[in-house]
């Protein structure tokens, strides 16, 4: 029989420095740790049942701009299967790209199964966050087509 003990922070923060990553401790509540990767800031948080990593990239894009291409491009990485959920993040004076994987963690999980959940988990946000930049750039390239074609020679 396989001991399942609970998901801490404790357990994240270790399992990632297995990984050759280091987490930072949010507050003194042992809930949230962030770290860096590939230019996204990541958040893991044990929240109850679940065991959230989200990855953030802020953007140059302002709500002011009324560009719908990244809300398009969340769109379109959710449609397809790449382990994360993508969203748009409009709180803030800039446009951020968010991408997020909840993994259950309520029975517990033994150290293999936390090391899987988590490397699983961490490139599937950062999956995302690629697959978001890449739809968001042909998405921008074919806007741009369909304007030259409208503009065309008159």
């Amino acid at each position: 029989m396989t001991n399942l003990s609970p998901v801490t922070l404790e357990r994240v923060i270790a399992t990632m420095k297995s990984f050759d990553v280091d987490l930072e401790p949010l507050g003194d509540d042992d809930v949230a740790a962030v770290a860096t990767l590939n230019d996204t800031a990541m958040t893991f948080a044990v929240l109850g049942s679940s065991l959230i990593v989200r990855g953030d990239v802020v953007t140059e894009r302002t709500l002011a701009d009324a560009d719908p291409t990244l809300h398009l491009a969340a769109n379109q990485i959710n449609s397809v299967t790449f382990g994360a959920r993508a969203t748009i993040a409009e709180h803030a004076e800039n446009l951020i790209v968010r991408t997020e994987r909840d993994i259950p963690i309520a029975a517990g999980m033994n150290d293999e199964q936390l090391n899987t959940s988590l490397r699983g988990a961490v490139d599937a946000v950062l999956a995302a966050q690629d697959g978001i930049r890449a739809a968001a750039e042909d998405l921008e390239e074919l806007r741009k087509q369909v304007e030259a074609e409208l503009d065309g020679p008159a």
